[in-house]
């Protein structure tokens, strides 16, 4: 390995290894691609502002040169502004250094020769796959017009109107249905241009001697485009019968070019907004610091989402039945059609980040565990609430990494017998889950920030707020399960991550949940 090979094979390293550098390579990827970064959505409004402030101030010059400075600078800043945004684009393009190392390694691992130009040449056509895109093209355009000297270059000015569509998500939807469609597109373009090319051809045959208006070939293309789009302005018409005959066929292809572009591109927007409200949603998401994701919006999700939504935790309800899910949106929280089980869903949302619980509450045995598999193998914190089915299968779901594992028909069971057994504890244990007496279960974590930590559960004063403790739930040191210790004494310490479990009227919880917020200094 020559010299040249090394030092460019330890600079590539240097640079991976650049902590700076791959720290403003990410902001820059942030600020200028990242789609729910708010910094992109503060530059692409900044950015629409000054492509539509320049173009004026481009329009205004064309016909006052020379009468305000003012406006000069401000193009020649727009200049310096678009130069560097093409810079920093070209820039984040590709990651030279990568290509360099990756192509390095797999030809020492595997024993291959390493040629540097040629994995140099794999690092320019990245760049040129980038430069001849057609959002760099039209980036690069728009910056000539503002060079002076060569004032036809301003034909280009409407390059920086086409910079438009690099910032405005609506555009960018109507770039993608082109591209999606370009092969029912371009078919029914060479159709069109044929029926143009014959309709032109027959009248300039039919017309030429004629007409005094159908001079030239271009004169009999110019009035077949026109008559195929309807628009009839009237400056060319034909006055053989041969002529009129061909415009009446002419206007009949061109209603139906016109009806079937328009079915193409229709049909396209209402498969694409499908989409954009996916992501719509997905934006929604992201917003969200915490929340709760309940997979399946039957009997059991239904009843767990209503009380949860009640209490203002935030929610994302993922079913796979349309209907189900309209009816959570109109409840006012976000509802996604897709299947739980799969993680592309699952990780899209963020679950490793940001979800505090996912509960399973589909149907089916084989459905939740899947969601449970799933769902644990993207995060080992997040609390797995997983409904049982059949009582058969409860072990599988503790196997599967679920926290907690329920039978909705044994707790039914259990209830049953204790309005048997007990029928006043029953009512009464009815009244406080259905919270018609307004006395509700809570429970309260505290941290380790707050002013609760290392204070006596009697300095709570817990009968002077109207409260009364059921019982803490505290780490066990030997394996970090949860015990509860029922009842405590006055005199016990509460610790860091212990859980308050409490009953009481919801406003006098949501007072100690305040007190228990602030933090202790």
């Amino acid at each position: 390995m020559n010299k040249i090979t090394l030092w460019v094979i330890r600079f590539a390293y240097f640079i991976d290894g650049w902590s700076a550098h791959r720290r403003l390579k990410e902001f820059v990827r942030t600020l200028l691609e990242y789609q729910h970064s708010k910094l992109k959505f503060y530059c692409d409004i900044f950015m629409v502002l000054l492509v539509v402030f320049s173009v004026l101030s481009l329009l205004y010059e064309v016909k006052h040169p020379d009468e305000s400075p003012f406006l000069d600078l401000v193009i020649q800043i727009s200049l310096v502004i678009f130069i560097i945004e093409y810079l920093m684009r070209f820039w984040i393009s590709s990651d030279s250094h990568t290509i360099l190392i990756d192509t390095y390694e797999y030809a020492i691992n595997n024993n291959l020769p390493f040629s540097l130009w040629k994995t140099l040449g794999k690092v320019v056509l990245k760049k040129i796959e980038y430069v001849v895109s057609p959002l760099a093209i039209i980036d690069l355009l728009a910056i000539i017009p503002s060079y002076r000297p060569l004032r036809f270059l301003r034909i280009f000015l409407l390059f920086r109107i086409f910079k438009l569509f690099r910032y405005a998500k609506s555009m960018k939807t109507f770039t993608t249905i082109i591209q999606e469609k370009r092969f029912e597109l371009f078919t029914l373009a060479i159709f069109a241009s044929f029926v143009i090319f014959a309709g032109s051809s027959a009248f300039y045959i039919f017309e030429t001697h004629l007409n005094p208006k159908i001079n030239t070939m271009f004169d009999a293309l110019y009035w077949a485009i026109v008559t195929m789009g309807t628009v009839g302005y009237g400056d060319i018409v034909p006055i053989t019968t041969e002529g009129m005959v061909v415009s009446m066929i002419l206007i009949i292809f061109g209603v139906a070019i016109i009806a079937f572009l328009t079915s193409i591109i229709v049909s396209s927007f209402q498969n694409k907004l499908i989409e954009l409200k996916e992501v719509r949603l997905f934006s929604d998401i992201e917003r969200l610091q915490h929340f709760i994701v309940i997979c399946g919006y039957g009997r059991v999700g239904e009843v767990v989402a209503k009380m949860l939504h009640e209490d203002g935790t935030n929610l994302v309800i993922i079913d796979t039945d349309t209907e189900k899910i309209k009816l959570a949106q109109q409840r006012g929280m976000i509802g996604i059609v897709a299947d739980a089980s799969k993680s592309k869903i699952l990780g899209a949302m963020g679950v490793d980040k940001r979800a505090s619980h996912i509960i399973c509450a589909t149907n089916s045995d084989e459905l939740n565990i899947f969601i449970t598999l799933t769902a644990r193998s993207l995060s080992k914190n997040v609390t797995i609430i997983a409904r049982v089915i059949k009582q058969i299968h409860k072990k599988k779901y503790l196997l599967a990494g679920a926290n907690y594992a329920f039978s909705a028909d044994e707790t039914i069971g259990l209830m049953g017998a204790q309005y048997i057994s007990q029928p006043i504890s029953y009512a009464a244990l009815d009244e406080m889950l259905t919270e018609n007496t307004g006395v509700v279960f809570e429970s309260i974590l505290i941290h380790e920030y707050s002013c609760f930590v290392n204070t006596t559960v009697e300095s709570l004063k817990l009968r002077e707020k109207r409260l009364l403790l059921f019982g803490i739930l505290r780490e066990n040191e030997t394996n970090n399960a949860k015990q509860l210790h029922f009842n405590p004494s006055g005199d016990l310490l509460l610790q860091n991550n212990d859980t308050l479990i409490l009953m009481g009227r919801k406003h006098h919880i949501i007072s100690l949940r305040k007190q228990n917020d602030k933090r202790s200094f």
